[in-house]
């Protein structure tokens, strides 16, 4: 192969990957708008959207990391995908992990086909009903459920991610246990 035609495929190699780095960023900047704005409607409708409380990670590592808050809903699905109700990102989380539900009794979730979810002593569990305070596990995240009562004020409340989570801040949560 000659000096020129070598040059000229490296030249071209090295605009290709460039053109592909430029996609992955712009890719990535798309999802995380996507994202955000899914976010914003649902912090605009909430009080519409039945706002019932939120999770609250106890123990996580990788993304979910303990004190993160998760808003919750009347009914939907807790998982790893974007389009999960409750998205908690973490490679022990299915993409459909558990769907859950309100009722006047508290929070009933149910694990979807097989995914692993344990009560608040360990032990492994196909469905449980969570009350105020209720804790569980999905995957290697565990969660601690708070119920809001009604929605408006509360329910922004519920949204405001920058408060710093202090276990101390709520209760002692081995009073539940």
């Amino acid at each position: 192969m000659s000096q020129s035609v070598y040059e000229l495929m490296a030249l071209a190699a090295r605009y290709a990957f460039a053109a592909l780095m430029v996609l992955i960023v712009l890719r990535a900047w798309r999802l995380t708008i996507v994202d955000s704005r899914r976010a914003q409607t649902l912090r605009r409708l909430s009080p519409e959207t039945g706002l019932s409380g939120e999770l609250i990670v106890l123990e996580g590592d990788g993304q979910a990391r303990r004190g993160m808050r998760y808003p919750v809903i009347r009914e939907g699905m807790i998982g790893s995908s974007r389009g999960a109700d409750v998205r908690v990102r973490n490679g022990s989380v299915r993409r459909r992990h558990a769907w859950f539900q309100l009722t006047p009794e508290g929070l009933e979730v149910r694990a979807h086909a097989g995914a692993p979810m344990r009560d608040r002593r360990g032990r492994p569990v196909r469905e449980i009903l969570l009350r105020d305070g209720g804790v569980f596990s999905v995957g290697r995240v565990r969660l601690m459920l708070v119920l809001s009562e009604g929605g408006g004020e509360e329910a922004e409340d519920a949204f405001d991610g920058d408060d710093a989570f202090d276990g101390d801040e709520l209760f002692d949560v081995d009073e539940f246990e």
